[in-house]
């Protein structure tokens, strides 16, 4: 049995997802690892005053002046939200575009069971 589990939560709506029989679907190993990843990234870090750990520091580039911001910087601030999720082993290729309102990044990684794994996300 698959060790690292959650619930699938739907990336377009997200709302948990369920199945025809009504119960909740879930995702298992590298699965539950990019979903993490994602919502570490379309999280800001602090939103919830539960968990002050969790998310992407985002006000430290978001409505920032273009010409202000170096672009290895915003990397960094994404490298450090994807390494939030323990299953990350490093950071492939990693792409990051800031055009002073939104981030995107793709990128592709490699987990610590040696799959790779890509995602892209937009905040």
């Amino acid at each position: 049995m698959e060790e690292n589990m959650t619930l699938l939560v739907d990336p377009e709506t997200r709302d948990l997802a369920f199945d025809d029989g009504g119960n909740f679907k879930k995702i298992f190993d590298a699965d539950t690892t990019v979903q993490n990843v994602r919502h570490a990234l379309l999280t800001w870090k602090a939103e919830f005053f539960a968990d002050l750990i969790h998310g992407t520091e985002y006000e430290r580039i978001v409505g920032m002046n273009q010409n202000e911001i170096d672009l290895n910087e915003v990397q960094d601030i994404i490298r450090e939200a994807i390494f939030q999720e323990d299953d990350i082993s490093r950071i492939d290729t990693i792409t990051v575009s800031y055009d002073g309102r939104t981030v995107a990044a793709a990128f592709t990684a490699t987990l610590v069971s040696g799959e790779t794994i890509a995602l892209e996300v937009t905040a």
